[in-house]
Formats: structure tokens, C-alpha cells, sequence
């Protein structure tokens, strides 16, 4: 193949000279003659600033199918370019002829005669007719492709593409449109798939009037990128407008909308396959999506949103990829990808996520997980981890975690273990990186060396929480032992009492006055003292009542029941103290619960009295009773039988 090109200098002008008839694709920016290049097919004389085109520059260009006269400074005149300068291209299929430096109207008597065009690039701009494209452009019947170059059009109406009723494809991106008019704009267009408005201003009315056309059409593919620029939400029920037209795909990416939702736009089309909303500023979106396949939200702001919920109503959905990059998401809700069962590809790249928590036992047919540049530090949850291999070993699933500083410690030994055991399963894994306890970066190319020197040091580690771990639960339990023990008299009383209270209804103790005028606590060896002496000198001659265990205890009640609730119920409580009495458990139950009482029940006034039945060596005394004999009145019983009339006398006292 012959290519020519004239670098250094500009052409100005197209002359004649021979080429090898052998040449089939001529790429050059400046050009003499193309007589004899009767196989030529492709020609591209873009970017050339060509003033001038003879008007038989093409003869013998019979069999070209592509001229690109891109970017010169041609100008539709006799002068510059003869209308019949393009006549000799019977066979031409493609024209590029935009963004000349001379903004003017496209001649249809110019290309009239290219019966077989099928593309064509062109600068548009409006005429004085308000017609872009007059009557004589009715004779392209196979042109499907439409492409605006420089477009200063003031209004697209129902004129504008009369006479192209065979369009399919229509770029009018970057045109200066002001509105769009009312009417019919593509009614006549049978076999309209495409329509790219991007970067043109548009607003509501204008809008309302091109989608209540697309009611009429079988349009596939909407771009409407750059194209809202002063309103923050899409257009009310846009949805609903587009709902019968068979639309595919709708591209509304890069502009500044906050929020969406299927309340203000009606319900996604059941045919909609693909939806862009990449590059906005969307902190809400909720979408009935049922058929949708592709979801592109990156670069937003959903991040929030993410956190708390999710962007479809419940119920499956047919997506099978999902874009939520770049949108400022730090956590995931768990149920956030719930209905998920066709999801092929989710792309979670460009976020701060330290891990990665949502369930995903549903996406059973998850191929690649992009979870790149983000803040991952481990999988934190063994589930997560097992859901991902079940899905790998049926869909061979692909996870990204590159660009992350994973950590390489302990306590995230599971997490790189399973790394290694599933390395298949990763993208690149060689590239990936962690960070060590004491700061060091690691790169996972030496894994198997990572994972043993991880497992080692954790062992130690391992052994080292175990010992400090029954340690302290050894402290604790000795401390904790050393409390009850302690308070363990306390704790009996409050138990008996809350027990009683709830037990059985007793009559709370107002103004002083009890049942008993006093407990007496004894041993059973000192029972004939109490039958013979303590009831007759005390309730017999002193008109004292008093409680006695083997009298007055309810019979049937629990014995220890039985003495607090003798011990509330009396005034005093007095226990005869022998060696016996030091002896028995129930006894000393009985002196401790009087204690408890006065402390708890009596705020702190004295109710316990003892009597020395016997002389007993200040030794033999427990602590807890000499502390009471140190602190409080007692008294010994006399062996003189002259003195006991004063004894009974003080106990008398004492108990009133």
C-alpha cells in the first residue's frame, strides 16, 4: 500500500498527479491527484486547511466508500467547492465534511447524486427557510447516520428531518439548540433507534415536548449526558413518556441531578436494559428495576444512602452489572444486595469501605467483585468469606483488591490464610500489599512465606492470650469469690427477704410495732432453759411475746423463711450464746440475719442482744461476734439465783 502524506506545509489547493493504480486506502493530510486510483476506497484529506477542491478532483474515484474533508476551511461556493465536485463518488458510503473554520448549510444539490450514502458528518446550522435539510437531500435514501459537527441550529421541529425519513442514528451533540419545537419531530423516522442530545441545554417544557415524540417511535438509545444543567432532579414521569417506545438503554451521566426515584419519574420501562447516571451528584435513588440489566451510578454521592438501604425496591431483579464507584461509601447495609441472584459484575472501586460485610450468599452468579482503591484492611467475617468461595467455584469468580493496604497481623491471620488457600479467586494478587504490626509494607508475591511467618508468630501470640486469659478470669473468679464471701450474709438476707416479699403477702411494720417483742435464738441444748426460764420470766411475769422456732414456726415453711421472717417480725432478736450455739449452723444464720437486719431494715439501730449462757473464752468467739460484744451490750447469765431476778429484769429493758 502507497501512502502520501505532505508534512511541513499546507495544502491549499488539490492538483493532479499519477498514483499507482494498485493503491486500495489513501491516508494523508496533503494531497496532489487521484485520477487513476480507481480502487481507492478510503480517502482522508482531514486537518489539511483545504480552501479549494477543483471541481474534478474526484473523477476515478468510482469505488470509494470513505472521504474525511474534516477540519479545512472549505466554503460551499463555485469558488471553493463546486456542487458537483462530489458526483464522481457513486460509491460512497461515508462522508465526513464537519467542522470546517467557514460555518455554512451542506448544499443537498451537492451530495444529491451519493444514492448510496449511508453516513453522514456534517456541520449544521440553520437556514433561512428554518430547513437544515431541503428537499434535494430526499434523494439519499439509504442515509441511516446523521452526525452534527459545528451545530448552531436554533430549533429541531417537525421540518427539520422531513426529508431524511430513513434516519436511524442522529448525533446532535454540542448543539446550540434553544427548544425544541412542538410537533411531530421523528414520527416519520420508521426506523429511529438513536438520538444523542448530550451537552445541548435542555430544559423541562423542551424536554416534555421531544419525549411526548418518542410515544410515537421505536427509538433504542437515548444520550442525554451534559444535558441538564440547571435542574437537580430528571424530568417528571421521564419514565413514563419512554414507557411504549421500546427504548434500550438511556445515558443521562454528567449532570447535577441530586435525586431520583420512581415516585417523580414513573417506573423504569420493561424493556430498559441499560441505565447511566454516572458523574451526577445523586444522594438518593430508588428504582423499581425489575428488568434492568445494566446499572451505572459511579461517581455520585450515595454513599449515605448505602449505609441505610438500598437503590430498588424489593424484589428480584434482573441486574447483572452494577456500577458504585467513587461514591464516598464507607459501609454497606447487609441486606443492601438482597434480590441480587443475576448480578454478574459489581464494580465497589474508589470508595473508603475498610471491609466488606453486606451478604451476598444470593449473587450466585457473580463473576467479578471490583473492590480496588479503597481502604480494605481484611474480610472480617468468616461468612463473607465462605459465601465467596461457594459462588467461585461455580462461576470462577474474580475479586479485585488492588490498591489496598491489607494487614498482615494476627489478627487477621483467617483472612490472609483464606487469601492463599483461594489465590485463584484474585485478581493480580501478586501486586497486593499489607502492612505489618510494626509498620513494614509487604507485597503478597511471597504469600506462602507471609502465611507461615504469620502463623508462627500467632501461635506464640495464641499461647500468650490463653495464659493472660486465665489469668485474669482466675483473678476475677478469686475475686469475685472473695466478695460473696464477704457480703455473703448480706446477700442471704436481701435473697430471704425479696424471696419472702414475694412469697407471700406480709404486713409491712409501721409505727414501731411488731408482732414479737423478741426472736430468741438458741441452741436445741439449751431448749429446757428456755422452756423453763426465758417464756416463764418473760412472757409469764413480764407480759413479753416472744418467738421461738420450736412454738412458733410455720410449719411447713422453708426453716430459714421461718427465722427472717421471725427476725422482721420482732423487735430484738436474743441469742442465748453457749459452745453449742457457736456450733450450729442455724444458729449462727440466725445471728447473722439479726445483724443484716439492723443494718439494712433498722437503719443502723441495734436489735441484737446476746446472753452468755456460758463463760466463753473471748477466743473461742468468731470475729464477727466479738466485734459485736466489743461494740455493743451483753450480758451474762448469773449462777447466783439471787442476781436473775435482775437479770430477767435488764433483758426486759433491753427488749423494750
Amino acid at each position: 500500500m502507497l501512502v502520501q502524506r505532505c508534512p511541513g506545509y499546507t495544502c491549499s489547493k488539490v492538483a493532479w498527479k499519477f498514483i499507482t493504480n494498485s493503491v486500495t486506502r489513501d491516508n494523508v493530510s496533503q494531497n496532489n491527484s487521484f485520477e487513476n486510483l480507481t480502487k481507492l476506497l478510503e480517502l482522508d484529506l482531514s486537518h489539511n486547511r483545504l480552501i479549494r477542491i477543483e471541481s474534478n478532483a474526484f473523477i476515478g474515484l468510482g469505488k470509494l466508500q470513505k472521504l474525511s474533508l474534516e477540519a479545512n476551511r472549505l466554503n460551499y461556493t463555485k469558488e471553493s467547492f463546486d456542487t458537483t465536485v462530489l458526483n464522481p463518488l457513486i460509491s460512497l458510503l461515508v462522508l465526513n465534511i464537519k467542522h470546517q473554520e467557514i460555518l455554512n448549510i451542506l448544499p443537498g444539490k451537492m451530495i444529491r447524486k451519493l444514492h448510496y450514502l449511508r453516513n453522514l458528518e456534517t456541520d449544521l446550522v440553520s437556514s433561512t427557510e428554518g430547513v437544515a435539510f431541503g428537499k434535494e437531500f430526499s434523494s439519499l435514501a439509504h442515509l441511516t447516520l446523521l452526525k452534527a459537527g459545528t451545530c448552531k441550529l436554533e430549533m429541531v421541529n417537525n421540518n427539520t428531518f422531513i426529508y431524511l425519513p430513513n434516519l436511524e442514528i442522529i448525533h446532535l451533540s454540542g448543539c446550540t439548540l434553544s427548544q425544541f419545537g412542538k410537533g411531530c419531530i421523528f414520527c416519520h423516522l420508521k426506523n429511529f433507534k438513536y438520538l444523542d442530545i448530550s451537552k445541548i441545554v435542555c430544559d423541562f417544557t423542551s424536554f416534555k415536548f421531544l419525549a411526548l415524540d418518542f410515544k410515537e417511535t421505536r427509538i433504542k438509545k437515548i444520550n442525554m449526558s451534559e444535558t441538564f444543567y440547571n435542574t437537580a432532579y430528571p424530568p417528571f414521569h421521564m419514565f413514563d413518556y419512554l414507557k411504549n417506545s421500546g427504548i434500550t438503554e438511556i445515558y443521562m451521566n454528567k449532570n447535577v441531578f441530586v435525586g431520583t426515584h420512581t415516585g417523580a419519574t414513573g417506573n423504569i420501562p420493561s424493556t430498559l436494559k441499560t441505565l447511566d447516571f454516572s458523574e451526577n451528584f445523586l444522594t438518593l435513588v430508588l428504582f423499581q428495576m425489575r428488568d434492568l440489566l445494566t446499572l451505572n451510578l459511579r461517581q455520585n454521592q450515595l454513599g449515605k444512602m448505602l449505609e441505610k438501604g438500598g437503590y430498588k425496591t424489593p424484589g428480584p431483579i434482573a441486574l447483572q452489572n452494577v456500577d458504585l464507584s467513587q461514591n464516598g461509601i464507607h459501609t454497606l447495609l447487609f441486606q443492601v444486595f438482597d434480590g441480587h441472584r443475576n448480578v454478574q459484575t459489581m464494580n465497589l472501586s474508589n470508595n473508603a469501605l475498610t471491609d466488606f460485610t453486606p451478604d451476598i450468599s444470593e449473587m450466585v452468579k457473580l463473576r467479578f467483585l471490583d473492590l480496588s482503591k479503597n481502604k480494605i484492611k481484611k474480610f472480617s467475617k468468616v461468612m463473607t468469606m465462605q459465601n465467596i468461595s461457594r459462588i467461585a467455584k461455580k462461576t470462577n469468580l474474580k475479586i479485585d483488591l488492588s490498591k489496598n493496604i491489607l494487614e498482615c497481623s494476627c489478627a487477621s491471620f483467617t483472612f490472609i490464610q483464606w487469601m492463599h488457600e483461594n489465590q485463584d479467586s484474585f485478581y493480580d494478587i501478586l501486586s497486593y500489599k499489607c502492612k505489618t504490626e510494626n509498620g513494614t509494607i509487604m507485597v503478597l508475591n511471597r504469600l506462602q512465606h507471609i502465611v507461615s511467618m504469620l502463623k508462627k508468630e500467632c501461635e506464640t501470640y495464641t499461647v500468650l492470650i490463653i495464659c493472660i486469659s486465665v489469668a485474669i478470669i482466675t483473678s476475677l473468679l478469686i475475686l469475685s469469690g472473695g466478695l460473696l464471701y464477704r457480703y455473703r450474709w448480706r446477700l442471704r438476707y436481701v435473697y430471704y427477704m425479696t424471696r419472702n416479699r414475694y412469697k407471700r403477702y406480709k404486713q409491712i411494720v409501721e409505727n414501731n410495732v411488731y408482732k414479737y417483742n423478741a426472736f430468741i435464738s438458741y441452741a436445741d441444748e439449751e431448749s429446757a432453759f428456755v422452756k423453763n426460764e426465758c417464756i416463764p420470766e418473760l412472757e409469764g411475769y413480764r407480759n413479753l411475746s416472744l418467738c421461738i422456732h420450736h412454738r412458733d414456726f410455720v410449719v411447713g415453711e422453708d426453716i430459714t423463711q421461718n427465722i427472717t421472717n421471725g427476725i422482721h417480725d420482732s423487735k430484738r432478736t436474743i441469742c442465748i450464746v453457749t459452745q453449742s450455739f457457736l456450733d450450729s449452723y442455724y444458729c449462727m444464720f440466725e445471728f447473722n440475719m439479726a445483724k443484716m437486719e439492723s443494718i439494712y431494715s433498722r437503719e443502723g439501730q441495734n436489735i441484737l442482744f446476746l446472753v452468755f449462757y456460758e463463760n466463753i473464752p473471748s477466743k473461742n468467739l468468731p470475729l464477727v461476734m466479738l466485734e459485736v460484744v466489743q461494740q455493743q451490750s451483753y450480758i451474762e447469765y448469773p449462777s447466783d439465783a439471787n442476781e436473775r431476778v435482775v437479770f430477767w429484769e435488764n433483758i426486759k429493758q433491753a427488749i423494750e
